[in-house]
């Protein structure tokens, strides 16, 4: 797959994925804590995703 493709398919998934953590950990804990924590998440798969595309690519 196009190595464009793969980056615009991570940063779609990882927006995704920050937003459902961004609404939906604040109901089980502190705000402050989710919201950092929703971040942490996001700065995470982001790093996996761009690992994964280097190694797809190469």
């Amino acid at each position: 797959m196009d190595a464009r493709v793969l980056d615009i398919l991570s940063a779609v998934a990882g927006f995704i994925v920050l937003l459902v953590f961004l609404l939906v950990l604040p109901t089980f804990m502190e705000p402050g804590i989710a919201y950092l924590l929703a971040i942490f998440i996001f700065i995470l798969t982001m790093s996996g995703a761009g690992f994964y595309i280097n190694k797809a690519i190469s």
